[in-house]
């Protein structure tokens, strides 16, 4: 007695094989892009979604900003010209800076600033000289808020700074 597997594949049986792998892939050449199109109904139902294009950046047309009156800019000028010729440390124009420190290598320099940084009395800056670095805090507004930080620099850290008058012309960052 033979089993169905155990008989050679009659040509009837082939034929039967060929036509029904070529039924599949005939489903499949319909079925996949009919599932795998999206749904473009949907799309032209909500349509899509547009996002306006920004305003255009203002181009110069050439016309010259109008300056504000002429008295108030005089006055400005003359106010500006005061601060700047004035002598340091006369009336509202006086300023200070403490001196932490002065040092030739400025790793140590930075040492310092790094300890002065979370202290937090004031904007802590160094300044390159020939052959020192000098540590800095301010400018201040006055000789008290100056000594407050003072205090507070030699109280925390056992340095006593020096108190100078600030001038811009002078003493700024370098």
């Amino acid at each position: 007695m033979s089993s169905s597997t155990d008989q050679a594949a009659s040509p009837h049986r082939r034929k039967n094989q060929w036509v029904g792998a070529a039924t599949l892939v005939a489903l499949a050449a319909l079925a996949l892009p009919w599932l795998l199109t999206p749904r473009f109904n949907a799309i032209r139902e909500t349509g899509p979604v547009l996002n306006p294009l920004p305003e255009p950046p203002m181009v110069f047309d050439g016309t010259p900003v109008t300056p504000p009156p002429a008295p108030a800019r005089d006055a400005e000028v003359k106010r500006l010209d005061k601060l700047l010729n004035a002598p340091v440390g006369q009336d509202a124009t006086a300023s200070f800076v403490l001196q932490v420190g002065a040092f030739k290598n400025r790793d140590n320099a930075q040492a310092l600033v790094d300890k002065l940084t979370p202290l937090d009395v004031g904007r802590v800056y160094l300044r390159g000289e020939a052959e020192l670095t000098r540590v800095y805090v301010g400018p201040l507004l006055d000789r008290a808020a100056a000594e407050r930080a003072a205090a507070v620099i030699q109280k925390q850290l056992s340095l006593s700074p020096q108190v100078k008058q600030y001038d811009v012309r002078e003493d700024g960052q370098s």
